[in-house]
């Protein structure tokens, strides 16, 4: 019998499986795809406190310092940061070198292997197994779901929640006219409702374009007007499409995010920031906090829920005072229609605005930013009170 199985074999399953191995538990980690980190369903933008948590570094195809933002009726900024804010990064690179770890640490990676259920045993969980082979079982002491926004897991623990969720396109492009070390964000209804775009440079005339929008509306509808209408088509002119990538980004964090026997970590507990969709930095932390309660329960002897109830305190601890007020931002957003939208970016570039933005920014924590916006420009507010909610 395994003390834990890992199922996802994404940063935040990866580095749990990691974490457990290196203290010596016996680990299995499944992942359904025949290679890690294939197919690419992320950006791949992430700030350089995520190679610092992790605490060893990969090569990154652009470092980036600023950001041009284009908005309704041909509302425009530019901010420019004296420091680097994020990074490119090859994230297929990124997912395999966690796994890599998880490996040398002494975990059990099964590739091509992809979970169907799980039933609680005497002893614990029996997971049932598709293998290339068929269908095989595992007996563990502890599962632990990374398995995304339509975690398998979660469902058969009986942790389903309502929570909003996204669809992301996007595509890897040739002849992509970005600047660079800047990422482009578009913003407005006919481009992404709801949500935004986005284009990234990674080398000379090639880039990251996409765009996410809210369920049922069709991101490759929106998708394809990128080269077509608006700002995108501008930087768009004569691009190829090298490759496409499409996913679901989850907005709510799961609570409960465990149960017995049970824990969730990743887009499986909706660690995914409702301000930029990201989570590879917030499905770190929850893998960590995960290993330490997993830890301390399999030295007490038990893993029912009782004993793995801490974990969600953690979560909330660690993360999820800012998941809750990217949460407030989200809805704020959600509030505004085209007009203010470009009136509010107008704001955005008076001087002492812009430079709050450009010193305070940051993808992991944003409401770092929108509290010293609304300090620089107090009038802000009255396009969303509900705004002021977190930051009193």
């Amino acid at each position: 019998m395994l003390d834990a199985l890992v199922i996802g074999a994404g940063p935040s399953g990866s580095r749990t499986a990691w974490n457990l191995a290196q203290a010596g538990y016996s680990t299995a980690l499944i992942e359904e795809h025949e290679r890690v980190g294939e197919p690419c369903q992320c950006a791949g933008l992430i700030t350089p406190r995520t190679f610092d948590y992790l605490g060893y570094k990969r090569p990154i195809l652009q470092e980036m310092n600023g950001a041009r933002l284009w908005g309704p009726n041909d509302s425009f900024l530019d901010f420019q940061a004296s420091e680097t804010k994020a990074l490119v990064i090859d994230r297929p690179d990124l997912d395999r070198s966690i796994a890599n770890k998880a490996v040398e640490a002494g975990a059990d990676l099964r590739e091509g292997h992809r979970y169907l259920s799980h039933r609680r045993s005497e002893k614990g969980i029996t997971a049932t197994i598709q293998s290339k082979n068929g269908k095989i079982e595992l007996e563990t002491r502890l599962l632990i779901g990374s398995d995304g926004p339509a975690s398998r897991v979660a469902r058969d623990a009986g942790l389903s929640s309502k929570r909003e969720v996204l669809a992301a396109f996007g595509a890897d492009v040739e002849g992509y006219q970005g600047k660079d070390n800047h990422v482009d964000i578009f913003v407005g209804s006919e481009l992404a409702p709801r949500f935004f775009g986005w284009g990234i440079p990674t080398g000379l005339n090639e880039g990251r374009i996409g765009m996410a929008t809210v369920l049922p509306n069709r991101p490759k509808n929106f998708f394809r007007d990128y080269f077509h209408k608006g700002a995108p088509s501008k930087l768009l002119g004569g691009a190829k499409i090298v490759n496409r990538v499409s996913g679901l980004i989850p907005f709510g964090m799961r609570d409960p995010s465990y149960a017995d026997n049970v824990l969730l970590t990743g887009d499986a507990a909706g660690m995914a920031k409702p301000t930029s969709g990201g989570g590879i930095y917030s499905g770190l932390i929850s893998a960590d906090a995960a290993f330490e309660v997993a830890d301390k329960a399999f030295q007490k002897g038990t893993l029912d829920s009782k004993t793995l109830s801490p974990y969600q305190s953690l979560l909330k601890q660690r993360i999820g005072g800012e998941l809750s007020k990217g949460y407030h931002l989200r809805r704020a957003f959600l509030s505004l229609t085209d007009d203010q939208l470009s009136e509010i970016i107008s704001i955005l570039g008076e001087p002492k605005v812009k430079e709050a933005i450009e010193k305070t920014g940051d993808l992991d924590y944003a409401s770092l930013a929108a509290f010293s916006v609304l300090k620089a420009q107090p009038k802000l507010i009255k396009f969303a009170p509900l705004l002021l909610k977190p930051f009193i």
